[in-house]
C-alpha cells in the first residue's frame, strides 16, 4: 500500500479534473426535479448508498447511473452531483452510485457493486416511474471504466442489471497494453505509478497473460449484442492514453458494434476542452440511443 501522502495526492489528480467536469454541469432554470438521498442497494454491501434524481413526467424515464471515478478508490458518487443536475435538468433520472474500491477491494467487489446499483434500479422501476428498457451509465476515469464493463460484461450477469447506452469519459479499457504497448507508456509519463495503483485494485500481480488482468479490462468482455458506446477523450490526457479509447473503438468497429469516438487535441484527464462541447455530445448520444427526445424550446447548455 502506498504511503499516505501518496494516496492524498493522487486522489487530488483524479478528483480536480473531475470537479472540472461536474462544475460545467449546470442545471437548466427551467427543469424542476426531485432527489432522493441514501438508498441502500446492494445486500451484499449495505453501507453502500445511491441518490435518486427524478424530473417531473408523467412517462417513465429513462434512467442513467452517474459513476464518479478517483482512481478506483472508494466513491461516495457525490463528486457528480453536477452532472446528476445537468441530466436530470434534460429529462433523465440519474442515480448517483457509491461502490466499494482499493485497497480493501478488488475489481469483481467493484463490479459487484456497480451491477447491485443497475440491478436495484431496474427491480424498483415501477416504484420511480423507471423505464427499464433505457438504462445507460456515464462514468469519468475510473467511472469511465465500470460504465464500460456495465456495457460489455452485461451479458455475463442477470437480465436486470444490464444497460442500453453507456458514455465513457477518458476510461481503461484495456489494462494490459496500457502497460505494455510503447506508445502508451509514453503516453503517461507516471506509468509506473498508475501499474502501482491499478495492480492494487485488480488484486494481483500484473502479467501480461494474466487472466484477472483481462477480466478487468472491458474490451475483452466485448461481444455481439453489446450495447452503444461513446468514448471520449483528450489527446493530451497524461494520465489515461486516448489510445485506451481509440483501442476499444476501433474494436468494437470490427465486432460490428456500434461505438463514437470524440478526441480533443486539448481538455486534460478532465477532457474539458477549450472549444468542444463533450457535455452536449453526451446527451446527444444518450437521446439517440434511450430514444429521448429533446424538448421544444430548451437549449443543452
Amino acid at each position: 500500500m502506498l504511503p499516505e501522502f501518496q494516496l492524498s495526492s493522487q486522489l487530488q489528480l483524479f478528483l480536480l479534473p473531475l470537479l472540472v467536469i461536474c462544475l460545467q454541469c449546470r442545471l437548466p432554470a427551467d427543469e424542476e426535479f426531485t432527489i432522493i438521498h441514501d438508498l441502500a442497494f446492494a445486500d451484499h454491501a449495505p453501507e453502500l448508498r445511491l441518490a435518486l434524481y427524478l424530473p417531473e413526467s408523467t412517462r417513465p424515464l429513462p434512467c442513467v447511473l452517474a459513476i464518479q471515478g478517483g482512481g478506483f478508490l472508494p466513491q461516495t458518487g457525490k463528486g457528480y452531483r453536477g452532472m446528476a443536475e445537468y441530466l436530470a435538468g434534460h429529462g433523465f433520472a440519474v442515480a448517483l452510485v457509491s461502490y466499494r474500491g482499493r485497497p480493501t477491494h478488488h475489481f469483481p467487489e467493484t463490479l459487484a457493486d456497480v451491477r447491485a446499483a443497475a440491478a436495484f434500479l431496474h427491480n424498483n422501476a415501477g416504484r420511480w416511474n423507471l423505464d427499464p428498457q433505457r438504462f445507460a451509465a456515464v462514468g469519468g476515469s475510473a467511472g469511465g471504466t465500470l460504465a464500460a464493463l456495465l456495457a460489455t460484461a452485461g451479458d455475463e450477469t442477470a437480465a436486470e442489471s444490464r444497460i442500453q447506452a453507456a458514455v465513457c469519459f477518458a476510461g481503461v479499457f484495456d489494462f494490459i497494453s496500457r502497460f505494455q504497448d510503447p506508445q502508451q507508456r509514453k503516453l503517461q509519463p507516471a506509468h509506473a505509478e498508475k501499474l502501482v495503483t491499478n495492480q492494487a485494485w485488480i488484486g494481483t500481480p500484473f502479467a501480461p497473460e494474466s487472466r484477472v488482468w483481462k477480466q478487468a479490462s472491458p474490451i475483452t468482455h466485448l461481444s455481439s449484442g453489446d450495447p452503444p458506446v461513446l468514448f471520449l477523450h483528450s489527446r493530451n490526457d497524461p494520465t489515461v492514453p486516448w489510445l485506451q479509447s481509440k483501442q476499444c473503438h476501433d474494436r468494437m468497429q470490427q465486432l460490428g458494434l456500434t461505438s463514437e469516438l470524440i478526441v480533443y487535441e486539448d481538455g486534460g484527464h478532465s477532457v474539458a476542452p477549450a472549444n468542444g462541447k463533450p457535455r452536449e455530445e453526451m446527451l446527444r448520444f444518450l437521446r439517440t440511443h434511450l430514444q429521448v427526445k429533446q424538448p421544444a424550446g430548451t437549449s443543452d447548455h
